[in-house]
């Protein structure tokens, strides 16, 4: 048995000034882009999305996934024999490592499992994604007279406690903590701290992001609150002095919270999307939703369902 830790994030796309619902845009923009052939090239490396399917769970829940893959040469110009002496090599090597993703329809929270060290990140993935995205409206609305609105997209990790105080079990002192929002998906600010600043606010100057920092923040228990009620639906940085006095910049990839999946080797790649889609059922923080979320999703699953056909 071949074992993964799966990333659990928040992947969240909303369109246009009056930031619309990914799912009133998943037939016409969402679907399409991803199974476009649309790739993101730079200098050897071509990052480009396959596999991709609407799978369901045991729970009746809608999947949408696939994999995201890097392909690039590798050039080997040394290597060392079995004496441990450095010898001269010029070989290169075609590589395509990739990077599993499995997005629940209803709440937009998602699984990401890199396959192998080099595998495309969750930072990553957001880039290609918004590339992707966009290229494909600009092509589509050469042709449309109503034309695509432009996607904002925000790929977040979600933390837990767990795995906050293991990441912060190190640091001495926090020195900043700074809290950036954005445009929500359905999503609702859980910990009931930043509603005003994170929509309202937002919305009334007209600005797509905001952001405050803390200052010097003594509680670690309290950070671990905030962080783990906002759900991924605040983006955080955290600058901190560890116990060795080093300095460190943590970000979500770092704070997110991990699930183990074991798989068969012998496993294929359409079926490695099956068996995640329903080992989902296993992870509470995939289960959450709301009012919203479900009217979003029920408004829209009749159309998205036609995609499977």
């Amino acid at each position: 048995m071949q074992k993964k830790n799966a990333q659990i994030a928040n992947f969240n796309v909303v369109f246009g000034d009056d930031e619309r619902p990914m799912l009133d845009y998943f037939d016409t923009v969402i679907y399409p882009a991803f199974t476009s052939g649309i790739s993101k090239k730079s200098d050897d490396v071509e990052y480009l999305l396959v596999d991709i399917q609407l799978l369901i769970n045991f729970r009746n829940e809608l999947y949408f996934t696939g994999k995201i893959v890097k392909k690039t040469i590798l050039e080997v110009l040394t290597d060392m024999d079995e004496d441990r002496i450095l010898i001269e090599k010029d070989e290169k090597h075609s590589s395509a490592p990739y990077s599993t993703f499995a997005i629940c329809l209803k709440n937009h929270r998602m699984l990401f499992l890199p396959n192998q060290k080099g595998s495309p990140t969750l930072r990553g993935f957001k880039s290609i994604i918004t590339y992707i995205l966009r290229q494909y409206i600009a092509t589509k609305n050469k042709d449309l007279e109503e034309r695509l609105p432009e996607p904002i997209v925000n790929v977040v990790g979600i933390p837990n406690s767990k795995s906050l105080r293991e990441v912060l079990k190190s640091v001495e002192k926090v020195n900043t903590l700074t809290l950036k929002f954005y445009p929500l998906n359905g999503d609702m600010d859980l910990s009931g701290l930043f509603p005003i600043m994170s929509t309202d606010l937002r919305r009334t100057v007209g600005s797509k992001t905001g952001q405050i920092m803390l200052n010097s923040p003594k509680s670690i228990e309290g950070i671990v609150e905030v962080l783990e009620q906002a759900g991924g639906t605040i983006n955080p940085i955290i600058r901190a002095t560890t116990k060795d006095k080093a300095k460190v910049t943590l970000k979500d990839e770092q704070v997110l919270e991990k699930f183990e999946m074991e798989f068969d080797e012998n496993v294929g790649f359409s079926e490695e999307s099956e068996m995640i889609v329903q080992k989902t059922s296993r992870i509470e923080t995939l289960a959450y939703t709301n009012e919203e979320h479900e009217e979003i999703y029920n408004r829209n699953v009749a159309r998205i369902i036609e995609l499977q056909k």
